[in-house]
């Protein structure tokens, strides 16, 4: 009986077996025959996850063959049931033998139907932009061609880098009071243009109390750096928002942002005015909070950090390292004189913004010489005179090679290194203490020679081919060796600008330095032959333009102008000091931007 039992046991465990073994082949079998019918859905999906779109089908006996972009798919006939165009949406829809479907974004006709919205002015501080919804027909990006009111000329073109089939399309340099007219056009992800349409979008007039006005005076348009013009204007004065705007080479105004329409950037003083960081966003430091802040195009606030709570105060300049980090010139709160008053203007940092953190702190009175200073002369107005307290007057900031760059209204031109030592000064030599002598650089002419008169080696004098920055701004490294300068003229020669019969101008020049043989050169310089048309005894700035090569000069207060007291933006070719495009901007003020920049509206990011 026992054994009888294990027999039939065994026995039905192996039919078991059998049965279960069956049905897995069965399954199996099945499963096969599902893949092999949907293989041909799977390669559909594919293109379609990689963006591309169809362009045909190709009906044949026994296949379709559906000819996307970028190759073809072989698709059994018995695999479709049924098959129904929608160019009007760009779409055909697939049901499948398995009862499954499919939608294959497809080559069509209009776009029209993508604009799911249009958005005037979404931060309610930029009147010049607008934001657009769009849902493409599959991955892809836009590219956005704002119409020229004039002609092509006038065009402002961006491809965006969203490749995502729903976005929000960001729109810039509209016309202020004008029916705006912008293309988008549906590209693939490489730019390549695949259908595009055309919306309206209609803007206020913009009415603004004593806003600048300007004039272009020479445009040669056809030899210019492309480009917009971003004009860091203050206000009606230091104290009073800031109110930057853009305009194009043809002097139409294409971008502004009314701060004080913003809850966070009502009082925002950005002295020198907005610098493009890398990933596309503004920083500027804000004087009237003691703050750096950083802002998007449209106006909003992304994000801040408080300067006061790190004991120091904003004067004049910021700058993104290559690192990352910020440079910055400031007042230190806590820095005294040896009598215990106050000493300001006199300090540079160096600030982590991802983390908030001081990285490093020098202090200009352990670098150069505090005793230099010039007593008042009775002419020049206390705002611009030397005084103890403010005896460097630090002005600019950024980088030459590994080593740092900067500007003093009252102490030239300068570079030290991250451990805080001095390497060279290019200044007048007159009143620099023994200490200082081996740093500072011996003067050569543009021609090649030793300057050895020593009223020009003093700066009581200059050559043709040679003078030193007198108050300079924004150093801007060409090279490791070659420095673009704004030479101010503030008091050139030791002679104030505002005595009877002084003839004050500014330049531009462009220094080589060779730091072994402790020499500077003078390479070229535009502006003398200007005069007042160019003069700006303090703010103002240079910028080399990396297409053309081509300088910007930019005179920013009490310049004399056709139109009134303000400022001046001229575009130079140094090889041949031809005129590129010279604007004049005026202002009630006088005070006409802390800086100019030329640089594409839309950075290469957005």
């Amino acid at each position: 009986m026992i054994s009888m039992q294990r027999t039939c046991s065994i026995s039905f465990v192996s039919v078991l077996s059998s049965i279960c073994l069956a049905l897995l082949l069965f399954s199996c079998k099945k499963d096969r025959e599902t893949v092999n019918e949907l293989s041909s859905k799977l390669l559909l999906t594919s293109k379609i996850d990689a963006g591309e779109l169809l362009l045909e089908v190709d009906q044949h006996e026994q296949e379709y063959v559906f000819n996307f972009e970028k190759g073809a798919v072989n698709v059994p006939a018995k695999d479709i049931l049924k098959m129904t165009l929608d160019l009007e949406h760009w779409r055909t829809n697939l049901s499948f033998s398995d009862a499954s479907e499919l939608i294959v974004p497809t080559k069509g006709s209009s776009l029209d139907f993508i604009v799911e919205s249009i958005k005037p002015d979404p931060s309610g501080y930029n009147p010049l932009s607008a934001m657009v919804n769009v849902w493409l027909p599959t991955y892809g990006r836009v590219r956005v061609t704002v119409r020229g009111k004039h002609g092509k000329l006038g065009n402002i073109t961006h491809l965006c880098s969203d490749d995502t089939p729903r976005q929000n399309v960001p729109i810039l340099g509209l016309y202020a009071d004008y029916d705006n007219v912008v293309d988008l056009a549906f590209t693939d992800r490489e730019g390549n243009e695949r259908g595009s349409t055309t919306i309206h979008i209609t803007t206020q007039p913009v009415t603004l109390q004593d806003f600048p006005k300007w004039k272009i005076v020479k445009g040669q348009t056809e030899k210019m750096e492309p480009g917009i013009n971003l004009v860091s204007y203050p206000g009606q004065s230091e104290l009073d928002t800031s109110l930057p705007y853009m305009i194009d080479n043809e002097g139409e105004l294409r971008w502004l942002l009314l701060l004080k329409k913003s809850p966070d950037l009502q009082k925002f003083a950005g002295s020198i005015g907005l610098k493009r960081t890398k990933k596309g966003t503004f920083i500027s430091g804000d004087q009237s909070q003691q703050r750096v802040v950083e802002m998007d195009l449209f106006g909003n606030l992304v994000n801040q950090w408080d300067l006061a709570k790190l004991g120091y105060g904003f004067h004049h300049e910021i700058t993104e390292a290559a690192n990352g980090n910020f440079l910055i010139n400031v007042t230190k709160a806590s820095a005294r004189l040896n009598n215990g008053e106050p000493r300001i203007n006199d300090f540079v940092i160096e600030l982590n913004p991802q983390t908030g953190v001081l990285v490093n702190e020098w202090d200009l009175a352990k670098q150069l010489d505090t005793t230099r200073y010039s007593k008042p002369d009775g002419i020049t107005p206390p705002a611009f005179s030397q005084s103890p307290n403010n005896w460097a007057h630090n002005n600019s900031i950024t980088e030459i090679g590994e080593d740092l760059l900067a500007t003093a209204r009252y102490q030239g031109i300068f570079s030290f290194n991250h451990m805080g030592m001095t390497q060279w000064i290019i200044s007048p030599h007159k009143n620099w203490g023994a200490k200082y002598q081996h740093l500072l650089l011996k003067p050569i002419a543009e021609d090649g020679t030793m300057i050895t008169d020593q009223a020009v080696i003093n700066g009581d004098a200059a050559v043709a081919g040679f003078d030193w920055p007198w108050g300079p701004h924004t150093p801007v490294a060409l090279s490791k060796d070659r420095i673009l300068v704004f030479d101010n003229g503030y008091n050139r020669q030791w002679k104030s600008n505002f005595a009877p019969g002084v003839n004050s101008y500014s330049r531009v020049v462009e220094y080589k330095v060779d730091p072994g043989n402790r020499t500077v050169q003078q390479v070229w310089s535009y502006g003398k032959d200007r005069g007042a048309q160019g003069f700006s005894q303090a703010i103002s700035g240079v910028q080399y333009l990396g297409q053309t090569g081509h300088i910007l000069f930019c005179p920013g207060m009490g310049v004399a102008t056709s139109i009134g007291s303000g400022g001046r933006v001229v575009e130079i070719d140094p090889k041949t000091k031809e005129v590129i495009f010279d604007l004049e901007v005026a202002t009630g003020s006088g005070t006409a931007f802390h800086r100019v920049t030329r640089m594409p509206l839309y950075p290469e990011n957005l």
